[in-house]
């Protein structure tokens, strides 16, 4: 049985863990086959999702008996940077880099993240291995995309390195299982005039950007729904198998 410490940003993305997993006590934790699940709701952004995941660590989050988790999990939606990254793909970080940081680049679990994809592949589920890019800003046009492209990078999210940072120094392998819910070419409304001072998204001032261009919004709204649905599906495959099983290797 291994257990799994599970990162999602939003109520959103960490919607397909509940609906997986059976609960058991306290609220934060599943069952699913054999694996004991943790579930994180770190919210938006890097230094939300960085104090999250250290406190997370730290406290052991309630983990059984103080066991250390065998893998953490860092799951959600990301943006595509480059054509190829179509909204829907399915994929799978090799390793991350930062736009807060741009002399280091952190890696997955090369043994765990191998294993993620042959589970994938034998369930006819195709998952790209990529190399993504945390932000603390939304990319919202092609300019913005391409000038994180350019640092080597095909997908971006807001958190995912910030949590690999964190596992690091907990010496806890990660994986991280996103997919792509807006394409290279999909301009999106400006929320990035709704961060607050602590990068997460103020909820008043995005429903105010998202009526400001209603159109724009529930074709990003629906995109994201096709995009959970995949989720969905690549971690019911993931998360009732024995992907992780083992001692804790990097």
């Amino acid at each position: 049985m291994s257990l799994i410490y599970i990162f999602a940003a939003s109520p959103m993305e960490a919607e397909p863990v509940r609906k997986i997993g059976t609960p058991s006590s306290p609220d934060s934790h599943f069952r699913c086959g054999e694996n004991e699940l943790v579930l994180i709701t770190g919210g938006m952004g890097p230094r939300n999702a960085r104090e999250k995941a250290d406190l997370t660590f730290r406290s052991g989050y309630g983990a059984p008996s103080g066991r250390k988790p065998d893998v953490a999990m860092t799951i959600g939606l990301c943006g595509g940077l480059i054509d190829p990254m179509k909204e829907g793909a399915v994929v799978t970080y090799e390793e991350c880099l930062s736009t807060e940081d741009h002399n280091q680049s952190l890696s997955c679990s090369g043994v765990f993240t191998d294993s993620l994809m042959s589970r994938l592949k034998a369930s006819d589920i195709r998952c790209d291995r990529v190399i993504g890019i945390t932000s603390s800003r939304i990319a919202i046009n092609q300019i913005e995309r391409s000038m994180l492209a350019n640092r080597g990078a095909v997908v971006v999210d807001m958190e995912s390195f910030s949590i690999l940072e964190v596992a690091a120094s907990a010496n806890v392998p990660v994986v991280i299982l996103r997919v792509v819910s807006d394409s290279v070419d999909r301009k999106l409304p400006d929320f990035n005039r709704a961060l607050d001072a602590r990068g997460g998204l103020d909820s008043r001032k995005a429903l105010r950007v998202a009526l400001a261009s209603p159109w724009s919004t529930a074709k990003l709204l629906a995109a994201n729904r096709r995009a959970m649905r995949a989720l969905t599906e690549a971690l019911q495959v993931i998360l009732s198998s024995r992907c992780f099983e083992g001692s804790v290797i990097h």
